[in-house]
């Protein structure tokens, strides 16, 4: 492929257009709920961070067990642990869906929640295809990761600073997310940013309203984070052989 050809793929198709979704946990909280079936939250512990998310009474796990039949998925056997002491009667599996699913979770669930864990994991191709043996036929995968396309992530790089947690491997921008989730054989069906669940004193009061402006005239990817919706293919276990 010569130079040429290779930009003119590259901003063929580069204006991106998607929705704004103003709070994270009240979308999802919301998709979980209209969900008839089971639910699978990847993740679900939020590790390292789970006693203190508990404490200030902001785990999501809690949030999306009130409304649906969620089984909590997490590699942190200890925090897990913490999860069954304070919440009793619920389900966790203690489980990396990367190196295999176990026999009696596959195909039986009607959503898979992987928030805010494929920019953690070092094999993103065998981590969706875990979510994939997770789900039943006709479920649907929901992931969110940080977005590389913030505004929030520019301005701080041109004052010399990454605010990055230590865990992330990678930045997913609305077409790389897109590509690994296609490529992994998922049909994306929708893709939306988000604001973090937390903003400072500045984010809240000058950057958002600034970023919500933004959105209004253009309809760009603005938000701290990306959500995708997506649906597996019906040759998505050739793809993933």
């Amino acid at each position: 492929m010569s130079a040429h050809s290779c930009a003119e793929e590259m901003h063929g198709a580069e204006r991106l257009r998607m929705p704004l979704i103003i709070d994270r946990e009240a979308w999802l909280e919301q998709l979980c709920a209209e969900t008839p079936g089971e639910v699978a939250h990847l993740g679900c512990a939020d590790s390292p961070y789970t006693e203190e998310l508990l404490a200030a009474g902001l785990l999501l796990h809690v949030r999306l067990v009130r409304v649906a039949r969620v089984t909590g998925f997490d590699v942190d056997d200890r925090a897990l642990e913490l999860l069954r002491q304070r919440m009793p009667g619920e389900r966790f599996v203690q489980a990396d869906v990367t190196a295999g699913v176990p026999e009696e979770e596959r195909s039986r669930y009607d959503l898979v929640v992987a928030g805010e864990v494929l920019e953690h994991v070092p094999d993103a191709d065998g981590f969706l295809h875990g979510c994939r043996e997770l789900l039943a036929p006709g479920g649907r995968l929901c992931v969110t990761v940080p977005n590389a396309c913030s505004p929030k992530i520019g301005l701080r790089a041109l004052a010399g600073r990454e605010s990055v947690h230590p865990d992330h491997r990678v930045y997913y921008g609305p077409r790389t997310l897109e590509r690994t989730l296609a490529g992994a054989g998922f049909e994306v069906q929708w893709v939306g940013s988000c604001f973090a669940p937390v903003a400072g004193p500045a984010g809240r009061s000058v950057v958002n309203p600034l970023l919500r402006l933004s959105h209004r005239l253009f309809q760009g990817p603005v938000g701290d984070g990306l959500i995708a919706l997506v649906s597996a293919r019906s040759n998505a276990a050739s793809i993933a052989s």
